[in-house]
């Protein structure tokens, strides 16, 4: 018998890189504008909800044993169940990699490529990521550990050294009445923030047998997310103020622009903390790319490389169809269905089913 290594390490890594690379973009303003103080209440409740979530997915592909992907066990109940199932998966990812592509692209050229073409940017991200996810499983891994190693450290400097023009003030209210009253579970800010949520645990279902993993790793990594969440969200209300850092597309790369620190080798923090997030967003996208491509191919055997093309006409094409930042913020409020699908429905009915299943071969073991 083959004994598979365990790739536990690997598989923190591209955990961490599939959050870490959309938290700082997206997450501070839709948690800022969904509640205007006590910001660690709706932050705690959300991440509460998704580790129930990863508790229950984790638990539905452990009750067929830990040893095949989601699509093998979706198949196992007829071809057209497995579609039905994961199609839905394949739309929301799509669409995060649109809004993922266009925005980094956006950033990009604000940041560093002032007078570079939007479009050229876009291509060349996307070309990376397509390459990578070409390439498969593997290589997507490995080189997520390399740059995790390599990035972490950068992360957390930047993170610390942003507390350079804190203002504790802006802490209070710890205890908003407003808040505390569960008002921004009202707010549709707070339900597009679950985007750093709901595509970063799905990739555990898909990668075995090819890896195996130990899921307890899994939840300590995820456990480790919350003080990265409450970090993105407090230092721009720190250093701006709520009232202010709301104003902000991106809030805590505007409270990273304010840091001063003579002997680093760029002008400006943001631009260091960038390059690091560049590098987890190619990867991320590779990811969820490759993700896609084995969804489409149960609905047709082609090789790797005929839906990987067609799909990645499709996501340069919408792109380039998107004007601002506020078409933006409109797609991820429209792929709020696909994502509670894909954060509850999916592992729920995995979960249900990994039960039926258990209870099955208990049954035909005592025959």
């Amino acid at each position: 018998m083959v004994m598979r290594m365990d790739k536990t390490g690997q598989v923190v890594a591209v955990y961490l890189i599939s959050h870490i690379g959309i938290i700082f973009i997206f997450y501070p303003g839709q948690i800022l504008e969904s509640a205007e103080s006590s910001h660690w209440l709706p932050i705690t409740i959300g991440f509460c909800f998704y580790l129930v979530m990863i508790g229950i997915y984790l638990k539905g592909i452990r009750c067929f044993g830990g040893r095949s992907s989601i699509i093998t066990i979706l198949q196992e109940r007829g071809k057209i169940v497995a579609l039905a199932m994961l199609l839905p998966v394949a739309v929301y990812f799509t669409v995060v990699a649109i809004v993922t592509l266009r925005a980094y692209a956006e950033v990009i050229m604000s940041l560093f490529l002032t007078s570079t073409p939007i479009w050229a940017i876009m291509a060349l991200l996307l070309g990376t990521a397509v390459y990578i996810a070409y390439l498969g499983l593997e290589a997507i891994f490995r080189t997520a550990l390399l740059v995790v190693l390599l990035g972490v450290p950068i992360i957390l400097f930047v993170l610390f050294s942003s507390f350079q023009n804190a203002d504790w003030y802006y802490v209070f209210p710890l205890l908003d009445k407003g808040t505390m009253s569960f008002s921004f579970l009202g707010h549709t800010a707070f339900y597009k923030s679950m985007l750093v949520f709901s595509g970063g645990f799905l990739f555990l279902g898909f990668i075995q047998p090819a890896l195996t993993y130990k899921p307890s790793k899994v939840i300590v990594a995820c456990v480790c997310m919350l003080p990265i969440l409450l970090l993105s969200v407090y230092i721009p209300v720190l250093t701006y103020g709520r009232s202010t850092a709301v104003l902000f597309n991106l809030p805590f790369l505007e409270a990273a622009e304010t840091v001063e620190i003579t002997w680093l080798m760029f002008d400006r923090v943001s631009m260091f903390f960038m390059i690091c997030l560049i590098s987890f967003i190619m990867l991320l996208l590779a990811l969820i790319i490759w993700m896609i491509v084995q969804v489409l191919r149960m609905a047709a055997r082609t090789p790797d490389w005929v839906p990987l093309l067609i799909l990645a006409a499709i996501i340069y094409l919408v792109c380039l169809f998107i004007p601002d930042w506020l078409v933006l913020d409109r797609l991820l409020w429209w792929n709020v269905i696909p994502r509670i699908y894909s954060i509850i429905v999916l592992p729920v009915a995995l979960l249900v089913m990994g039960y039926r299943y258990m209870k099955k071969r208990k049954v035909e073991a005592e025959q």
